[in-house]
């Protein structure tokens, strides 16, 4: 036996370096890739969003308490702040929560994961897009170099999930479209990305119709095996259906011995999506103008999704996109290729989701990666029909790709730190072992009691047995206070007994400050009453 375990070993080793030695340029290409995804992931961008915060205790309230900071018991969708937040990403992190505790990294990690598997599926979808194995490594090379991408890696929002996720079915899809079975992994996917984020309500019914249909006129799926895919998905989907309805419906919340199905404050859907709130034709012209602002622009101007030089995809992707769109079109309509098919399925159903929500690139996310796959198609056609412009095409966007990379881990850490709250919580746990007295913490902070929380790892039973809400019942609950935790604009008494939490730029001037003890960090400081010590 241990003869036949040496030759298998051996079998794989020299397969595995055979691979390697026929895919440098794939290894070379997902390796720079990996690098930027992964390089200070824990620690840029710097300190943490109100979001990362959140679903990360509430992750760990679940994983070490069996409930989240709302006391409920396994949420298919997390109640949050008030108003909610997808569960998904909560439970995916549970695993690296466990392993490495609660921190910026091991929340942060099923984003950096999902970026490394979006690359890698990416090319995989190239594959079934050109017929030239240079196709694929392009669209690996646009997606490894994409700022959208690198950027959605680097942060824990759970709608982060949700474009990849899509992603992994279209690719089950093209799978599908050869070997039956792989419709199952489809299926799958898309009931999964029904837990991920909001716009997928609108997105994976839209999508899966389109899709079977397709499938169903053009022979490729029996009737009977397309019923059993949709009962799949329907039961897959069941809990966050009924989680839509209660909520809808103003029902109470069901409670089941493996999940709780939870009623919101309000349905913050209806605040994303004018499809629950009976206002779909209100607005279309201004939402279509937002999205051809957001794509023709590159950005939102939120700082967090894309800096403004280098947009979701660089300026140079623009003719590239217009190429695309023609490349693409022509191999669906004319040629009747099933993967353009999909692709730009893919595509319309993202853009009309754009007709019915607010914009941004959040909200949006689900369209990048098919924009990625146009702008390869328009480099793979450029490089076919004009000479050298392949090599320039590719030379244009790596210059990109270096300068976006300098500026993103040189300059943008300061610019960024800010809207993360960087060194909040150095104060908070500061201020927590200074003393065993009231705590007070500024509100100039979006949320402040959630990095509490998540900073001291609170129970979350003492959390909701003494929470005080400034505004109880609103989409976005304020905590006025919790425990010794005391939240909102507070004035520094001398020689108080009490520990403040300020953001540097709120210090008062030093002659005010005798009887307190001042501990500075990058943006917050701890004001510590000399008898508190």
């Amino acid at each position: 036996m241990a003869a036949i375990g040496g030759i298998w070993v051996k079998v794989v080793r020299n397969k595995t370096w055979l691979w390697i030695r026929s895919n440098p340029l794939l290894i070379l290409i997902f390796a720079a890739g990996a690098f930027i995804r992964l390089w200070y992931g824990g620690s840029l961008p710097p300190g943490l969003n109100q979001d990362e915060a959140s679903i990360g205790y509430d992750a760990y309230a679940i994983l070490h308490h069996g409930v989240d900071r709302n006391g409920v018991s396994l949420p298919v969708h997390l109640i949050a702040w008030g108003s909610g937040q997808n569960a998904l990403y909560a439970y995916l992190s549970m695993p690296f929560i466990y392993v490495f505790g609660l921190n910026e990294w091991s929340v942060r990690a099923v984003s950096m994961l999902m970026g490394l598997i979006g690359m890698g599926t990416m090319y995989g979808i190239g594959r079934k897009l050109f017929d030239s194995r240079r196709g694929a490594l392009i669209v690996l090379f646009l997606t490894a170099i994409c700022p959208w991408h690198v950027m959605m890696s680097r942060w824990a929002l759970e709608s982060n999930l949700f474009p990849t996720l899509a992603l992994l079915a279209v690719y089950f899809l093209l799978l599908g479209l050869e070997r039956p079975r792989w419709l199952f992994g489809f299926t799958v996917m898309l009931a999964l990305s029904m837990y991920a984020y909001g716009t997928a309500y609108f997105f994976v019914p839209v999508f899966a119709l389109a899709a079977a249909i397709y499938l169903w006129v053009s022979g490729r799926i029996k009737p009977l095996l397309l019923l059993a895919h949709g009962a799949l998905l329907a039961l897959l989907s069941l809990p966050i259906l009924l989680f839509l309805y209660i909520n809808r419906a103003d029902k109470s919340e069901i409670v089941t011995p493996f999940f709780t199905i939870p009623k919101l404050t309000v349905p913050r859907v209806e605040q994303v999506s004018s499809v629950f709130s009976g206002k779909v034709a209100e607005g279309i012209a201004a939402r279509l103008r937002s999205l051809l602002e957001l794509l023709i622009s590159g950005t939102d101007g939120l700082p967090w999704n894309a800096m403004t030089d280098f947009g979701y995809l660089y300026p140079i992707a623009i003719p590239f996109l217009v190429i695309g769109i023609g490349v693409i079109a022509g191999k669906a309509f004319v040629a009747k290729s099933a993967p353009h098919v999909i692709v730009g399925l893919w595509l319309i159903t993202a853009m009309l989701m754009g007709l019915i929500i607010d914009i941004n690139m959040n909200r949006m996310n689900i369209v990048f990666y098919p924009l990625i796959l146009l702008a390869s198609a328009g480099v793979v056609w450029s490089g076919e029909q004009i000479r050298h412009s392949l090599k320039l095409s590719i030379a244009a966007f790596t210059i990109f790709f270096a300068m976006f990379g300098w500026q993103y881990f040189t300059k943008y850490p300061e610019e960024i730190g800010p809207s993360f709250y960087e060194s909040f919580g150095d104060a908070i746990r500061y201020a927590s072992d200074a003393t065993d007295g009231p705590i007070y913490v500024t509100d100039k902070v979006n949320m402040p009691y959630i990095y509490v929380l998540f900073y001291e790892k609170i129970h979350p039973e003492a959390f909701a047995s003494s929470v005080v809400y400034a505004n109880p019942g609103s989409p976005f609950q304020q905590a006025a206070s919790f425990g010794r935790y005391i939240f909102g604009p507070s004035v520094a008494e001398s020689g108080s007994p009490a520990v403040y939490i300020v953001p540097n730029y709120e210090l008062p001037p030093a002659a005010t400050l005798e009887g307190f003890n001042v501990r500075s960090f990058k943006n917050f400081s701890v004001l510590t009453g000399a008898s508190s010590n």
